[in-house]
């Protein structure tokens, strides 16, 4: 269960938070460290672990001054959040006090980090949870951004990062950085009350607008809270909210939220919150209502409220129309899944004409090749726009979308570049995969995300044959049993074919010639083993058959593939009988 899902928004969110046990938890785990460690030395963090509980990582503020210390460092001079950068956002910054707090302890957080990713890999990971106060708040908003990096969120719980009184940790492309990772964003919380003034120490003249927040923040004042995520909003409150009023006391002592959320959790019980008089708008009443929750404003209501409550509607409404959005994209992505449906129609229509599809586009002597040709551009399109949108991730994120979506991106690749082909060959082409520009970037880059995640299967798989002592077989069973219906798995596969033919079609073989065809007979050979090419390049009127029926009179009667051809192989392969 995530804070996103959980801590949606409001009033309802504000008092969830309260009542929930990790928040508990959190603060607990900071009084033991105190108790345990009332400087915060020698240890930066203490580690609480209990029987069928959560773990909770409680780091603390050391003593000392940070004057001189609001600043902003930039990711250039650390090596440790690099993962964090994309190509929209190469660089980013962080406050100068957290990250040289970061780095003066790397070697203790390194251990722990790979201690709690060791742990994450159990059969049943425990939950993590990682507190802080103050600037111990933003080491362990660093420390839990770094832990992502290593945990295997497919596989193991999200851990929770949970701030009290914390600084914001970093600028405007740090948060745009941390958007990207669009399961991590949900991991923080931040609990800030409005008599707190510590999360406001680095917001001097000079950096005032540099710092933005991330995650979920619960805003406090006595009586009340509310959740926000709105940056925009946040921000102002972190500048603005009752800061004439805070009360003063030494950062290392910490504010007392204990009592807070004890009252709180009270309030969040018994009180009902009172309407408020002749306001029509439920969506501006709502607003209202938070505000006065938090301590924003009072019940009397002025122009600076007004003008408040109008830039939160505003964002509420941009929230609806990246819904819509999200929406159309799911139409989007339907139509594409029925386009694809037509053209795995088409392929077994071509199969029945004794052709192949790929044969059948090429010629274009039906009347549904003018609707596959519509269906190729408009998938190509789609795929080239999410390609590039996933391209612009952090490489780590892109790792955690293959699962699903490079399948679906293979499956188009298998099925839509050998149609791309056939019209580049048709139009006079000479080379596809050598001639600058002409294969479309979008099916390179599918091509080396699913050879990438192939080579990780290979060395799992490798491992647990090692273990198993179990020798590597051939090609699995799936694919001996499916390839009736099965993709090429080079998407190149027809290209290679179109260049043998011409090489046939020039005449007077070089030496250099005949290389390129052992070559290709070779890559034939080694596809048939694995069951990596679709029986239907057999088919009687393909473009490989027409290859074959002028190659056989050159190649060796003893080769592998000649063998195979003149001995019933093709129907051994398309049974799954061929070894």
């Amino acid at each position: 269960m995530t804070i996103q899902n959980q801590f949606s928004s409001g009033l309802e969110s504000g008092n969830f938070v309260v009542n929930s046990d990790p928040v508990h938890q959190a603060w607990c785990a900071i009084e033991q460290q105190r108790q345990v460690n009332p400087n915060a030395e020698p240890s930066l963090y203490n580690e609480i672990i209990q029987p069928e509980n959560p773990i909770v990582i409680a780091f603390g503020t050391p003593p000392g001054s940070l004057q001189g210390q609001e600043g902003l460092v930039s990711s250039k001079d650390f090596a440790h959040f690099e993962f964090l950068c994309n190509k929209s956002n190469p660089v980013f910054s962080i406050n100068e006090a957290a990250i040289k707090l970061f780095q003066s302890h790397y070697n203790d957080l390194l251990l722990l980090k790979n201690k709690l990713v060791e742990n994450s890999k159990s059969k049943t990971p425990p939950l993590i949870i990682i507190t802080g106060q103050f600037l111990g708040g933003s080491v362990a908003t660093l420390f839990t951004l770094w832990l992502l990096e290593g945990l295997n969120l497919s596989k193991t719980k999200r851990p929770l990062c949970i701030t009290f009184g914390s600084p914001l940790v970093g600028d405007e492309h740090l948060r745009k950085c941390v958007l990207e990772f669009s399961t991590w964003k949900s991991c923080f919380l931040h609990i800030v009350s409005d008599q707190d003034h510590t999360p406001k120490i680095f917001m001097s003249q000079n950096t005032i607008g540099a710092y933005k927040p991330f995650g979920t923040f619960l805003l406090c004042s006595a009586s009340s809270c509310a959740c926000s995520k709105d940056p925009d909003f946040i921000s102002e409150q972190f500048v603005t909210t009752n800061s004439h009023s805070a009360q003063t006391q030494d950062p290392n002592l910490g504010f007392p939220y204990g009592q807070i959320l004890a009252d709180l959790k009270r309030n969040a019980l018994c009180h009902v919150f009172e309407s408020i008089g002749g306001e029509t708008d439920p969506l501006q009443a709502s607003l209202i209502t938070q505000l006065i929750a938090i301590g924003v404003v009072s019940q009397q209501q002025s122009q600076d409220t007004n003008n408040l409550v109008r830039k939160m509607k505003n964002h509420e409404r941009k929230l609806l129309i990246q819904k819509k959005k999200n929406s159309d994209s799911d139409k989007k992505l339907n139509e594409m899944k029925i386009h694809m449906a037509y053209l795995e129609w088409y392929k077994k229509d071509s199969k029945r004409q004794n052709i192949g599809y790929y044969d059948m586009y090429r010629n274009k002597g039906n009347q549904t090749d003018v609707k596959v040709n519509e269906y190729k551009k408009k998938l190509m399109n789609y795929w080239e726009d999410s390609v590039t949108e996933v391209e612009n991730k952090p490489q780590l994120e892109g790792a955690h979308f293959r699962v699903r979506w490079l399948y679906a991106g293979t499956n188009y690749r298998g099925m839509v570049e050998p149609l791309h082909i056939a019209d580049y060959y048709k139009d006079g082409g000479k080379n596809y995969r050598t001639d600058a520009g002409k294969r479309p970037k979008h099916f390179t880059l599918l091509e080396e995300w699913h050879q990438e995640k192939q080579e990780q299967e290979k060395k799992k798989k490798q491992e647990t044959q090692k273990q198993e002592e179990k020798p590597e077989s051939g090609p699995n069973k799936s694919k001996r049993e499916n390839v009736g219906s099965s993709l090429n798995d080079d998407s190149c596969f027809w290209a290679r074919v179109e260049e043998t033919l011409i090489l046939l079609k020039n005449g007077g073989l070089t030496t250099d010639d005949k290389r390129k065809l052992k070559e290709f007979e070779d890559y034939v050979w080694i596809a048939l083993k694995n069951y990596a090419v679709s029986p239907e390049i057999f088919l009687k009127n393909s473009s490989f058959m027409k290859w074959w029926n002028e190659y056989k009179g050159i190649v060796e009667s003893s080769s592998s593939l000649s063998h195979f051809m003149k001995n019933g192989g093709p129907k051994e392969y398309e049974e799954g009988k061929f070894t």
